[in-house]
């Protein structure tokens, strides 16, 4: 049943959700998870106290809800960089950091929440930020070519030690540090990709 603005409850629920993403999308990004409060987001999304609780438990629930949104958007743009690779897989290894670079190149607040504010949160947050990298991790073995000395769990988890590789470094070139560069950063990963897509008969996995 609609009423008259022509949409639904569910639809409003679903519209204030967002507002609240959005607005904890801005002050975590600005302020931090510890600098945020409940009140701040209520006040950015113009919504009335009560309807936070309509949607999240705590503020930790919506800072996993924010990360959830960000890596969503991150997967979405390395997919289409490596489906426009018509090359090797090492083409389409290298255009999916690239996109990661660009998706927080002049966007400090993306990347504060990124690479640090999700591991900074409480319990949910956290685990999103885990599962977050394994979906990550997963574009990265799709793109390992078939080992013969590794089992598809042993490239899973090379995967996600190099895209955990990837947040490091690039946490070390938002902060410049080390004067590293973005041309650095996808070079680095590069070579990591590479040694890991090379195969060797004698793989200390299974030494």
């Amino acid at each position: 049943m609609r009423d008259y603005d022509g949409k639904t409850a569910a639809e409003r629920t679903a519209e204030r959700r967002q507002r609240l993403i959005d607005a904890g999308f801005e002050l975590f990004g600005e302020h931090g998870y510890a600098g945020t409060s409940i009140r701040a987001v209520l006040r950015r999304a113009e919504l009335r106290d009560r309807y936070f609780a309509e949607s999240f438990p705590d503020l930790d629930s919506l800072l996993a809800a924010v990360y959830s949104q960000l890596i969503e958007e991150e997967i979405t743009a390395c997919r289409a960089a490596i489906d426009a690779e018509s090359g090797s897989s090492d083409g389409g290894a290298r255009a999916m950091i690239a996109a990661l670079v660009r998706s927080l190149e002049g966007d400090p607040g993306r990347a504060r929440i990124k690479l640090r504010e999700a591991a900074a949160g409480g319990p949910v947050s956290r685990r999103r930020r885990q599962d977050g990298l394994h979906k990550l991790a997963e574009l990265v073995a799709s793109l390992l070519p078939p080992s013969k000395t590794r089992s598809a769990k042993d490239q899973l988890l090379l995967s996600v030690g190099m895209v955990a590789a990837a947040d490091e470094w690039l946490t070390i070139w938002i902060d410049g540090e080390q004067n590293l560069t973005p041309r650095d950063v996808v070079n680095l990963v590069m070579t990591m990709f590479v040694a890991l897509a090379e195969p060797d008969a004698t793989d200390a996995t299974h030494d």
